[in-house]
């Protein structure tokens, strides 16, 4: 949403009488004919009392994300608080499987630190130079190196017991052959240490609001797939993982529609005519937002071989 009639819109008929007479002044042509730092300022301050509104009429408070980089900012923060949850700690040695633009690469660089080590592995380098620059932005490339590899068949690239962890983020939604999942978890089990933790973060598809069923049927729509979260865990334990167990993992990334209707990789948002036609209308009226996480995890077991179906 970049315009004061947008925001105006969207707002009225949840208005009485005086909260238009307070609207109409907020929103007045002498406000909206701002430029710049001082425009962006305003309409930050609209949509505060946009939220204020909504609150008051016991509805959700809506999106606050206006601006891509304030997004890119709010997704780190998601990974690095995902990264802590599943406890990624100073010093570890952590593959990152299905690596992609980085962004969950970054956050655990951020935590293992100068003392750590970080081994991204992705099938396709297509986003390398984005890659390198979110190290950059977040000052992490020094401890990360980058593997171009199957995380189906990481045997010629990375040794058994290798990692303190082994995590992934979002990366069995983009799997184009399903039937890899088992191969990726047995990868991941394989390579991380007698002990030692393996973590698979996925989307939910359960919706909280209708924000985060757009979200959702984005990539529902889109091919994604999205295995029943009892199958993955049945792996994990055919796999060789102990302790396995599923959780769910809270957000609040909300985008408005402006950011909704553009093509941003980096949170895995996109927008074409097939976009338009299915979900037009509702992004203009709800945004999109960020569903819950579901986080997979599971230890390896301190004895036996792991990494393979049994």
């Amino acid at each position: 949403m970049e315009d004061i009639s947008e925001l105006t819109a969207h707002l009225a008929p949840k208005l009485n009488a005086k909260h238009h007479i307070l609207f109409a002044v907020l929103t007045s042509s002498n406000c909206v004919h701002l430029s710049g730092i001082v425009r962006n300022t305003f309409i930050r301050q609209c949509y505060c009392v946009k939220r204020a509104f909504l609150e008051y009429c016991g509805e959700d408070s809506g999106w606050d994300i206006v601006d891509s980089s304030v997004l890119e900012d709010a997704i780190f923060k998601l990974k690095l608080r995902v990264a802590e949850h599943v406890g990624v700690q100073k010093g570890m040695i952590v593959v990152d499987v299905g690596c992609g633009q980085g962004g969950f690469t970054a956050s655990l660089a951020k935590i293992v630190g100068e003392g750590g080590k970080v081994l991204a592995v992705d099938v396709s380098d297509e986003y390398l130079a984005e890659f390198m620059g979110r190290l950059d932005r977040y000052g992490v490339r020094n401890r990360v190196t980058f593997l171009h590899a199957d995380g189906a068949n990481l045997r010629h690239v990375i040794t058994d017991d290798f990692a303190d962890m082994v995590v992934s983020f979002r990366v069995i939604e983009e799997l184009k052959t399903p039937v890899d999942m088992p191969k990726i978890i047995g990868e991941m089990v394989r390579v991380a240490k007698k002990g030692g933790k393996v973590c698979l973060t996925e989307l939910s598809t359960e919706a909280r609001n209708k924000a985060e069923e757009v979200y959702i049927r984005l990539h529902r729509e889109s091919g994604d797939f999205f295995p029943e979260p009892k199958e993955i865990l049945e792996l994990m334990k055919r796999c060789g993982l102990e302790a396995v167990r599923v959780e769910k993992f809270g957000t609040d990334v909300w985008l408005s529609p402006s950011l909704a209707k553009r093509h941003l990789s980096f949170a895995q948002v996109w927008f074409d005519v097939d976009v338009e036609r299915n979900l037009g209308s509702l992004i203009d009226t709800y945004g999109m937002k960020y569903p819950e996480l579901l986080v997979f995890s599971g230890q390896r077991c301190a004895r036996g071989n792991g990494g393979g179906v049994r």
